[in-house]
C-alpha cells in the first residue's frame, strides 16, 4: 500500500478566480478556475490516480479492489464502493450564488441520491474586505422567509461574515450560505454535488439567461435556526496538529509547521487526505514511503497507515488540512 496522488479536474463557472491557476503554477494564460477538484467519487467526476501500480484508477475501482486496506473497515461497511468525501480548492472572483443543500435522507427522498451535503471551508487567503454568507442572523418561520423571498430582502436577514486566512466554518446541510468574491478556500464535503440555488442575484450566464433556481427543494432543505457564531473557534498555534471539526460527516485538522512532526494515525480506521496550500514538506510513513508535497497538491494515504512524519523543506513554513472519515 502506497500514497495516492490524483489528476485534479477544473471547473469554471462564471464566477472563476485565478488564485487556483497561481497556487498551482498553471501555465500563463490559463483561463480563470472556479474548483480544483482534488480527490472525487462522484460519478461522472471521479478524479484518477497518477502514477504507481494504480496509475488511471478512480476512487471506486480501488475501493473494489483494495477494500478496507484502502478506506477502513467502517467505512467500507458504510459505505462500499462509494468514496465518502469530495475535496476541493475554490477560487471566487465573484460572488456565489446563495444556496443549501439537502441531508442524506432529503437527497435521497427528492433526488434518489446515497449522500446529502455537509462540508467545511477553510480561507486559504481573503482580498480585503472579502465576505461570506453563512446562515441567518435570527430564527425564522417558513411563513416569514417566503415574505422575505418575495420581498426581495433575503440578504437582510442573513448572517454576514468579513473573511480571513485561517477562518474556518461548518457548514452543515440545511445551513443557507454563499462565499464572496475575494475568497480561496479549501472544501472538505460529503460525496454529493446536489445544490439548491435560491438566489442568484440576477445574474445571467454564457447563454444570456438567468441561472435555474430551485426555490421549492430549498424550502425543504432549508433550517430556520440561528446559531450564536458561525466561524470554527480554535486554538491557532506552530508545530501541532489543530482539530477543527469532528462530525460523523468527517474530521479536519490544520498544520502549520516550520519543524518536524509525526502524527499517530494507529487507531485511525480510514484514509487520510492532506491538502497542502503553503510550502513544501517531505512525508514519510511506517512502511518507509516518502512523498513530496507541494502547496497546491493532495495526497490520500490508505487505511494501513499508522504514522506519518511532516519534514519541511526550505525556510517556508509549509500548512496543510488534513481530513478523514472515523
Amino acid at each position: 500500500m502506497q500514497p495516492l496522488k490524483f489528476k485534479e479536474i477544473t471547473k469554471s463557472p462564471l464566477w472563476a478566480g485565478q488564485d487556483i491557476v497561481a497556487l498551482k503554477h498553471y501555465p500563463v494564460g490559463t483561463p480563470a478556475v472556479g474548483e480544483s477538484w482534488e480527490i472525487s467519487g462522484v460519478r461522472g467526476d471521479e478524479t484518477r490516480v497518477v502514477g504507481g501500480p494504480y496509475d488511471g484508477k478512480t476512487l471506486p475501482e480501488l475501493i473494489a479492489m483494495l477494500g478496507a486496506d484502502l478506506v477502513g473497515r467502517r467505512n467500507l461497511e458504510r459505505y462500499g464502493t462509494d468514496f465518502p468525501l469530495l475535496v476541493k480548492f475554490i477560487s471566487a472572483a465573484g460572488d456565489l450564488s446563495i444556496q443549501v443543500h439537502p441531508d442524506d435522507a432529503l437527497a435521497q427522498a427528492l433526488e434518489g441520491k446515497r449522500f446529502g451535503k455537509t462540508e467545511m471551508w477553510y480561507i486559504v487567503k481573503a482580498a480585503e474586505g472579502a465576505t461570506l454568507y453563512s446562515g441567518f442572523k435570527h430564527d425564522l418561520t417558513l411563513e416569514a422567509y417566503d415574505a422575505v423571498m418575495a420581498e426581495g430582502r433575503l440578504t437582510e436577514v442573513m448572517a454576514r461574515h468579513e473573511t480571513h486566512a485561517g477562518d474556518c466554518y461548518f457548514i452543515p446541510a440545511g445551513q443557507i450560505h454563499s462565499i464572496g468574491a475575494g475568497n480561496l478556500l479549501i472544501e472538505v464535503q460529503q460525496t454529493s454535488d446536489i445544490t439548491y440555488r435560491v438566489y442568484d442575484f440576477d445574474r445571467v450566464g454564457a447563454d444570456g439567461r438567468k441561472r435555474q433556481l430551485h426555490t421549492e427543494q430549498a424550502r425543504k432543505a432549508l433550517n430556520f435556526k440561528a446559531k450564536k457564531e458561525y466561524r470554527t473557534a480554535y486554538d491557532d498555534r506552530e508545530n501541532v496538529r489543530i482539530l477543527l471539526e469532528q462530525h460523523p460527516e468527517f474530521t479536519t485538522s490544520v498544520y502549520h509547521l516550520t519543524a518536524p512532526l509525526t502524527t499517530d494515525f494507529s487507531t485511525t480506521d480510514s484514509f487520510v487526505i492532506f491538502v497542502a496550500y503553503e510550502g513544501t514538506a517531505r512525508l514519510r510513513d511506517d512502511e518507509g514511503n516518502v512523498v513530496v508535497l507541494r502547496a497546491g497538491e493532495s495526497v490520500l494515504y490508505p487505511a494501513t497507515m499508522r504514522s506519518v512524519t511532516f519534514e519541511p523543506v526550505g525556510t517556508e513554513r509549509f500548512s496543510c488540512i488534513e481530513t478523514f472519515v472515523d
